[in-house]
């Protein structure tokens, strides 16, 4: 349906049925738990035309706030795609063989909303809800040559940082959760683990990142702890 709707949206978008148009088919399109990158296009393609639409009714700041949201979701192209935890596992390894690449640090990030926030949402099919909203936040705050992937069966993410030193991380770990905190209900826990030099294994890495998250919700959860495995 969505598909329909975008196709059939009125090319003079300036008249009020074409803003209508718009706006219904960008409420059907976020309504959705999960966005195909094609529907990602639709939906970006829906505010920058309702961004055009508000400009020429003469409301700037709606057509500012609509471009911005374009602007956003324009981004999420050039993000990097989640990987599985051995997908991840196996790039790491691909890294850590060239000590030389890695002059500037590398840090590993393990993610995941708080079980509150969780619990409040029920079923399944809304947890799966949330998940993609963090990978969302994730892919615009990340570089291109970031890494994120899943985090195993009680969800959450990994976010690898390459050529990151430990305090650029944890200022990485803060923006994150500032920005989830703006946008989103509930809390974020994360751990951290930095790549401690060539005799690090990625499997160990990945661990000390996983028990870093695992000690940040023993903690009461909304913090950051680095792990120690």
């Amino acid at each position: 349906m969505q598909g329909h709707m975008t196709a059939s949206i009125d090319s003079n978008a300036s008249a009020p049925q074409g803003r209508e148009a718009l706006e219904l088919a960008i409420a059907e399109l976020e309504a959705l738990p999960h966005l195909s990158a094609q529907q990602q296009g639709q939906l970006a393609h829906c505010y920058e035309a309702l961004s055009a639409a508000s400009e020429q009714a003469g409301d700037p700041a709606a057509a500012l706030r609509q471009y911005q949201r374009f602007h956003q979701l324009s981004l999420l192209s050039l993000a990097p795609e989640v990987l599985s935890r051995d997908q991840l596992r196996d790039h790491l390894s691909a890294w850590l063989q060239k000590p030389e690449r890695l002059a500037g640090g590398f840090c590993l990030v393990a993610l995941s909303v708080d079980a509150a926030a969780n619990e409040s949402l029920g079923t399944v099919s809304a947890q799966e809800q949330t998940q993609a909203s963090l990978s969302a936040l994730l892919r615009l705050q990340c570089r291109p040559d970031d890494l994120m992937a899943q985090l195993g069966r009680g969800g959450g993410v990994l976010l690898a940082l390459p050529d990151v030193d430990l305090p650029s991380a944890r200022k990485v770990c803060e923006r994150v959760r500032a920005a989830w905190a703006a946008h989103q209900s509930g809390t974020l826990s994360m751990g951290l683990s930095a790549w401690r030099g060539p005799i690090d294994e990625p499997s160990r890495l990945i661990e000390r990142a996983e028990s870093g998250l695992a000690a940040a919700k023993q903690s009461g959860g909304n913090c950051l702890r680095s792990g120690t495995a």
